[in-house]
Order: structure tokens, then C-alpha cells, then sequence
């Protein structure tokens, strides 16, 4: 089967001044037109009052199963959106809270058709200002990669291990600390944007003198051969002041990568890579 998995930090939850969610029902709108089977969304604020009722809309309009997990700062709320009956089964909820996380991760386990092993699929965004908090979080969240296969969509808040760096304007030094997608990466991830070569930035667009770089990203632990396709919106740009994201990985593939026994593994470790 194949897992389209979206992420998009909504900005202000996609509700403007007076509480109007015109904002929100356009981004949901765009993100429904993707058919994804999964979407990561951040900063989902103001969606836990009046009995979750901005989230229940949320589900209804995007026709997904959600889950909404607290964050400890600011009301950024992250959400895992699933669309079970696409060959994927909801198997239990084991969200990340607390020290060391600012926010939080919203993780979700499910079993997907034809896939050996439980997948973890997770919505995060790291502190938006302190690069010690990002790398203990980075830190805390590779321990992830022990419980198994992971698709982790958020808002990183500074930039990616490899990629150039941007030109930069007073007060955004600490974005350009890189010390957390370098250990994301040495615990096992893989930056889906950085393997498709797309270098497009989710931040920069929404305002002058903004620092444009690839906040917004998808991290993996599946096999490399299992992406597909990945792709930046850039049409919705008025909409938020990040891009969404969105990626589609092969799970028949990662089916057979992890059904390889040690000797012939070819996810790097070791066996010779596929032809």
C-alpha cells in the first residue's frame, strides 16, 4: 500500500481575529484535495475548547479519524489525523509530554495491511527559540527509533543538517544551530526533503526580512527505497506562515525490507542493494 503523509503548522490554528475559522476551512479544504492517509498538523490553537469543537470540525472536514494531544506551551497543540479503512487500524495513542519537550509529539501506532511491524506516525514541533531545548528534544524523540518504524512530520524550528545556509537578519541566529537534525540523523533519521533533492523553503514567504529555510520536514526511519514522492506547496502561501509538506512512501516495499534477514539486509547495514 502507500502512506501519504502530510504536515502543516496551521499558524494561530487556522483562526483569525474574533474567533472566524474562514482561515482554517481553506487549509482543510486544501489538505482534504491531497487525500492523504495521514496528516501531521501544529499550533492547533484554540482547538480544545467548547468540547474539542474546532477539532471535531477539523475531522469531519478533512473525513479523518483525529487525536489531539496538549501542548505545555502557548496552547501549540499538535493533531494526528488517520484515515483508517485505507489499509490502515488505529492500535493505541502514546504521545510524548514534558521535559524535554516544549511542545510535545503526538504519536500514533497503527498496523498497516500487509506490513509486519506496528508504525508510529507523529506530529512535532521543537521550541521555537532555544537550540539546547531542540537538541535535548531531538535527543529524547531518536529514542522513538527503538519502538519501531516511525513517519515524524513537524515543525523543526531551525534548519535541516546539510542544507546551505540562508542569508540571515538580525535576531535569527539560533534558527541556524543544526546540532538537533544532526542528532535526529545519528539516531537513525532520514530527511525525506533532503533525499528527494527538494530544497524549496516552508518558511521565509510570509512577510519581509523572514528567514527562509526548510523548517517544516518529514523524518523516517523506513528504508530510503520506500519514498515515492515528496512535494512543498507553495500555491497556499497566504494561508499560513509555513508551507505545508507532503510525502508518499511505498509500505509494500518497506514490507519487504523488513522481512530480510540480518545477513541480507539492505537497509545500509549490510547485503547488497536492491537492482
Amino acid at each position: 500500500m502507500t502512506l501519504t503523509f502530510a504536515t502543516w503548522n496551521l499558524l494561530e490554528g487556522g483562526i483569525d481575529a474574533a474567533g472566524i475559522d474562514t482561515r482554517l476551512r481553506r487549509q482543510l479544504a486544501v489538505l482534504a484535495a491531497l487525500q492523504p492517509t495521514v496528516v501531521a498538523l501544529q499550533e492547533c490553537k484554540y482547538w480544545d475548547r467548547n468540547y474539542l469543537q474546532i477539532f471535531h470540525r477539523a475531522e469531519q472536514l478533512l473525513g479523518l479519524r483525529g487525536y489531539l494531544s496538549p501542548s505545555a506551551h502557548h496552547g501549540c497543540h499538535l493533531a494526528v489525523f488517520i484515515r483508517e479503512g485505507a489499509g490502515l487500524q488505529v492500535m493505541e495513542q502514546r504521545h510524548e509530554h514534558g521535559h524535554p519537550y516544549w511542545h510535545g509529539a503526538a504519536r500514533i501506532v497503527v498496523a498497516a495491511d500487509g506490513y509486519l511491524q506496528p508504525l508510529h506516525l507523529v506530529s512535532t514541533h521543537l521550541a521555537p527559540s532555544s537550540p539546547s531545548i531542540r537538541l535535548a528534544e531531538a535527543e529524547a524523540f531518536g529514542l522513538l527509533a527503538g519502538d519501531g518504524p516511525v513517519i515524524a512530520g513537524g515543525d523543526w524550528n531551525a534548519l535541516p543538517a546539510a542544507d546551505p545556509e540562508p542569508t540571515v537578519a538580525a535576531g535569527q541566529r539560533r534558527k541556524l544551530d543544526r546540532s538537533a537534525a544532526i542528532a535526529l540523523e545519528e539516531a537513525g533519521f532520514l530527511d525525506v526533503g533532503a533525499h528527494a533533492g527538494e530544497p524549496t523553503p516552508t518558511v521565509g514567504h510570509f512577510g519581509p526580512g523572514k528567514l527562509a529555510y526548510r523548517c517544516d520536514r518529514l523524518y523516517t526511519t523506513l528504508p530510503a527505497e520506500t519514498i515515492t514522492g515528496y512535494r512543498v506547496l507553495t500555491e497556499v502561501d497566504a494561508e499560513s506562515d509555513h508551507r505545508p509538506v507532503i510525502a508518499a512512501f511505498d509500505l509494500t516495499k518497506a514490507a519487504d525490507y523488513a522481512c530480510l534477514p540480518a545477513s541480507d539486509d539492505r537497509n545500509g547495514r549490510g547485503g547488497a542493494a536492491p537492482t
